[in-house]
């Protein structure tokens, strides 16, 4: 039976995509501290998002459950980045930080240095998992593209520079759109579109737009959520520049963009990425 909710799909899928993310950094980084410090922020307590949209769209597109862990390699290189990308957010150079959902930051935990050289360890790691898997060459080189083109300067990378060289000006609505888009959304279209690929299933218009759509979602909610807690006030955020009823009617756009992108979609089960949607009424 087909699956038709995320958060049951998750159920199903997670226990074992967690394990094969620790036995496998256990059993190929030998240095201790450097193991530890990575497993310490890859088990930080994310909600594996990424690549769970991954997972999720490569099972819309015709990957019976059972076969799933054929693409855990690809789906475990796009946690790796995502939380190389945290850890190096965290540092006193970036956001300063001291804390993520609640544990102290990586840097706070083991220092600076051992901090970054965790973050270049998971993002090298992640291409070295791409190379690795047993999906054809095309697939892992269409992977390994699009993940460095979405994550590198030409996405996320830039949305971070952006947002340390930024912080004390004043954006404008469409300047924050960019920076969000590169820094949040790319890497959320990249796992939507790779799970395609990968899949077989022709990537069309629709999928990217469902993907830029909930990539720019996720910033609007966090800015939501944390809107009156006074912690963002002097900050770049949607509710700071176009105010809070605006930022929810944005939002609110950007899920029904979302929904009928993936409506649009043929030769794909379309219930759990419509689904998926369900966590921005939460």
């Amino acid at each position: 039976m087909q699956i038709k909710k995320f958060p049951e799909f998750c159920e199903q899928v997670l226990p074992d995509f967690n394990k094969f993310l620790n036995d496998k950094l256990n059993s190929e980084v030998k240095q201790d501290t450097l193991r530890e410090a990575m497993l310490y922020s890859l088990n930080a307590g994310g909600k594996r998002v990424r690549p769970m949209l991954f997972l999720a769209t490569a099972y819309s597109s015709g990957v019976k459950l059972e076969d799933l862990s054929d693409y855990f390699d690809i789906a475990g290189a796009i946690e790796l980045v995502h939380t190389y990308s945290l850890i190096h957010d965290d540092l006193p150079e970036m956001d300063d930080s001291d804390y993520r959902r609640g544990k102290l930051a990586n840097h706070k935990k083991f220092g600076v240095g051992p901090a970054v050289l965790a973050g270049d360890g998971l993002l090298t790691q992640a291409f070295y998992w791409i190379a690795k898997s047993n999906l054809n060459t095309d697939k892992r080189m269409a992977a390994v593209r699009i993940l460095a083109h979405n994550a590198g300067p030409m996405g996320m990378v830039a949305g971070q520079m952006t947002d340390i060289t930024m912080e004390d000006k004043k954006l404008s609505e469409k300047d924050l759109t960019t920076l969000h888009q590169e820094k949040t959304a790319d890497l959320i279209v990249a796992a939507v579109t790779i799970g395609a690929f990968c899949a077989d299933h022709e990537l069309s218009k629709n999928l990217v737009l469902y993907a830029n759509s909930i990539g720019l979602a996720f910033q609007l909610k966090d800015d939501l959520d944390d809107a009156d807690d006074g912690e963002d006030a002097d900050k770049n955020t949607f509710p700071n520049l176009i105010g809070k009823k605006a930022t929810e009617d944005k939002l609110a756009d950007l899920i029904k963009q979302a929904l009928n992108a993936v409506l649009k979609e043929e030769k794909f089960d379309k219930n759990l990425l419509v689904n998926f949607l369900d966590y921005f009424k939460e």
